[in-house]
């Protein structure tokens, strides 16, 4: 099992150490809030640089604001914007930005907006970050969200932003690492339609958890990454394909192998044909269409 967390500053984690998070975790990858609409989360700058000294792959996340409760919103090109600002370069080893797709208290009603509308929103973020850094950002919601306050949208033009998906099956406490508890895949997160099949790749599978090694004064949301094997098929296989540059057809085929293989092997990576974190951060990088 792979395990990652998430956390920001309303996570209260006074002094984390995130060399012991990686050794005892053991944490491999950790995406942080940079921005709460437009402002710079209290807490990027510390724990940036020590996210990347202490090896883990890591990525940010702008919680994308909408109005709420009559209360206005910035822009969303605006909020995009201000991630730029606040994180700068990324190097071609960390995540790309994820947009934060949620709506918290009573959901969508609270925005005064339309599903559609508030799809657009999601859209014109994207699109800043995406105009910037070259390539598609990451997209944190759920099928939940997707489904009650997105009504089911088609969205075919986001289908190349990876999906981090939450589906909680544990509760607020000490953090879950049982990975054995995720074996036969019952507790796989659901994929909005446009994704289809089990087209994700990280899952945030408990919130607000105490006790991970690292982090002794607050809380972190629990993450695992959906690392591909050769055999794997359906289209998250065809991102990859898409970007290794060889036929999308769905199935992680010994050609598949070959061109991963030689892929991990030019850009310094353990040329293991598996694609974990660091082999997936480093595709999320290559341009497609």
């Amino acid at each position: 099992m792979i395990f990652g967390i998430d956390t920001a500053s309303v996570g209260g984690n006074k002094d984390p150490n995130w060399v012991q998070a990686k050794a005892e975790g053991p944490i491999s990858f950790a995406i942080i809030r940079s921005n709460y609409g437009e402002q710079e989360d209290t807490t990027f700058k510390r724990d940036w640089p020590r996210i990347a000294d202490a090896g883990m792959v890591r990525g940010v996340y702008l919680f994308l604001r909408f109005p709420r409760g009559g209360k206005s919103a910035p822009a969303p090109a605006a909020q995009a914007q201000a991630v730029i600002q606040t994180v700068g370069d990324l190097t071609k080893f960390d995540l790309p930005p994820t947009v934060d797709v949620e709506f918290p208290g009573d959901g969508r009603v609270e925005t005064g907006l339309s599903a559609q509308e508030c799809l657009d929103r999601v859209r014109a973020c994207c699109k800043v970050l995406q105009d910037h850094y070259g390539v598609a950002p990451l997209l944190y919601t759920s099928a939940r969200v997707w489904r009650d306050d997105l009504k089911n949208l088609p969205a075919p033009d986001l289908v190349e932003s990876p999906l981090w998906l939450a589906r909680y099956f544990f509760p607020k406490g000490p953090a879950a690492r049982d990975a054995a508890a995720f074996a036969d895949g019952r507790l796989d997160p659901a994929v909005p339609p446009s994704w289809g099949d089990a087209n994700w790749w990280i899952h945030q599978y408990q919130g607000d958890a105490v006790q991970c090694p690292g982090f002794s004064t607050g809380n972190v949301d629990m993450n695992r990454f959906n690392p591909m094997y050769r055999g794997a098929v359906g289209e998250r296989v065809k991102w990859v394909q898409r970007r290794l540059n060889i036929p999308p057809k769905g199935k992680f085929d010994a050609a598949t192998d070959a061109a991963l293989r030689d892929f991990q092997a030019k850009n310094g990576l353990v040329a293991d044909g598996v694609i974990g974190p660091r082999t997936f951060a480093r595709l999320c990088w290559i341009s497609v269409g």
